[in-house]
Formats: C-alpha cells, sequence, structure tokens
C-alpha cells in the first residue's frame, strides 16, 4: 500500500473506464484521489479499490459536471478532503456518430460543453491551487481523433483536436511555473464508449483494434510524471497519429471517414 505524499488528484468522469483506471494509477503513485461523477453506487465502487492502494484518501463527489454550480461543489470538495490540489484529470467527455446535419444540434453542443468548456472552466479556476505546490500536473484526455478529420465524428473530433492544441499551448505558458500540462491521445479504448456515442456498428473494429483501460492509463500516468506534453498509448497508434500528420490531407480522410462511412446505418 502506498502512502499518499502526492497531494490531491481530482480525476472527472471516475466512475468507469478510463478514468477509473487513471485513478487507480494515481493512487499507487501516491496521490490522494478525488473520484467525480454522477452516479454514486459506481463511485463508490470505485473508491473501494483505489482506497486500497492509498490508504483509503480516496474521496467521491456526485455531480453532473454541466449543472450551474458543478465548479464550486468541487472546489468545496477538495478543500473538504484536507489535501493540498496538485493534479487536475480531465477526463469527462463522450462522443457522437453520425453525420453533422442528422445529429440533434444540442446533444453536440452539450457534447462541445463537456470536451471543450468544462476543461477549461475547470482549469481556469483550479490553477491559481495548483500554482500554490511546488510540483503540479494537469492531465487531459484527448484521442486519435485529434489528429484526423473523420466524417460522422465531425464535431467529436473537432473538440478533441481543440482540447490537444489548447493543452500544448497551454504547456508553454505554464512552464517554470511548477504545473505541466499532458494531453493523452488515446485509440479506442473497450470501455463501452462505442455504445455511448451510438456507434455500435463500429463495436468489433473497436474490440479487435481496441486496448483495455489500464494499459492506456499506465502511459497516461508515466506521461505525466515526466511531465511530456504529448503522447499517443499504443505502438500502432502511434504509427497512424505519425502518418495522418505526415501524409497529405486530402486521400487520409478519405480513406478514415470511409471505414466510419461504409457502416453508418442507412436512414429510411
Amino acid at each position: 500500500m502506498t502512502t499518499p505524499d502526492k497531494g490531491l488528484a481530482v480525476v472527472t468522469g471516475a466512475s468507469q473506464g478510463l478514468g477509473a483506471a487513471i485513478a487507480h494509477e494515481l493512487a499507487r503513485a501516491g496521490f490522494a484521489v478525488l473520484l467525480v461523477a454522477r452516479s454514486l453506487p459506481a463511485l463508490d465502487h470505485v473508491r473501494a479499490s483505489v482506497g486500497a492502494l492509498n490508504g483509503d484518501r480516496t474521496f467521491v463527489l456526485e455531480l453532473d459536471l454541466l449543472a450551474p454550480d458543478a465548479f464550486d461543489r468541487i472546489r468545496s470538495a477538495i478543500t473538504s478532503t484536507g489535501f493540498p490540489l496538485t493534479c487536475l484529470v480531465n477526463n469527462a467527455g463522450h462522443g457522437l456518430y453520425g453525420l453533422f446535419h442528422e445529429l440533434p444540434l444540442t446533444d453536440q453542443l452539450r457534447m462541445m460543453r463537456l470536451n471543450m468548456e468544462l476543461p477549461i472552466t475547470l482549469t481556469h479556476g483550479l490553477l491559481p491551487d495548483l500554482k500554490t505546490a511546488p510540483r503540479s500536473y494537469i492531465l487531459n484526455i484527448s484521442s486519435m481523433t485529434a489528429y484526423g478529420s473523420i466524417a460522422t465524428l465531425a464535431t467529436y473530433g473537432g473538440s478533441k483536436a481543440f482540447l490537444l492544441r489548447w493543452s500544448r499551448a497551454l504547456g508553454v505558458e505554464l512552464r517554470g511555473t511548477g504545473v505541466t500540462v499532458t494531453c493523452v491521445c488515446p485509440g479506442s479504448i473497450i470501455t463501452g464508449f462505442t455504445a455511448r456515442a451510438g456507434m455500435l456498428v463500429m463495436d468489433d473494429l473497436a474490440r479487435k483494434f481496441g486496448s483495455e483501460p489500464l494499459p492506456v492509463a499506465r502511459t497516461a500516468v508515466n506521461a505525466l510524471l515526466k511531465g511530456r506534453a504529448e503522447v499517443v498509448p499504443g505502438a500502432l497508434n502511434r504509427i497512424t497519429a505519425f502518418l495522418q500528420q505526415c501524409l497529405p490531407a486530402g486521400p487520409v480522410e478519405r480513406v478514415a471517414s470511409g471505414i466510419y462511412l461504409k457502416r453508418l446505418p442507412v436512414r429510411k
């Protein structure tokens, strides 16, 4: 069992999948952890196993992150733990699959708020606290879709591309402050993402080529502790991301988009 000595890590979207796996890795690394998500039963389940790794210095906050008072409640929960804030993990987010003009606008705007506005709000509000620590960390979870333009994932991919570019720019601004910013761009993770994003028709490919949450979380936390600006977990994903940035955009877009378009259900 590790005795937490690195301060408090706040992890959003921590009730399942990658967020829960990251929380476990942070606990192993010596952080106290505040788990934030909407489902209290799921949070309590994660708290039990994370707490076993860090001497039960694990706390939960049941919260809709888009609620008007979300930031104030997170700030209050941080204070109540008694630990100094040293790590913020902006993991909460979701995707939408479909043609832009066919997806409900309200759903797309909500996704943009969760994927972009929420990380900015939390980071801006908590950065003064992070700066008071000799060493602190921000971890943002983007996606491989940040490296290319994929039809049927237009708004989702755009939101993840924003998160990557914003993370890198913020990291440059914070050099010399003791705060580092790491952006992780994973490929498919076997977490139920396809079901939540309305992408069950892609589930077989996600399971064939996807990764379990734990190795992705280990890569993410290792990169965070080393202060790396950007990391793509998995050798195949790294090669794919490299090629997407080096090859002409047009052919890459057609090939990548074709994989998703041909599986798009035909509307009657």
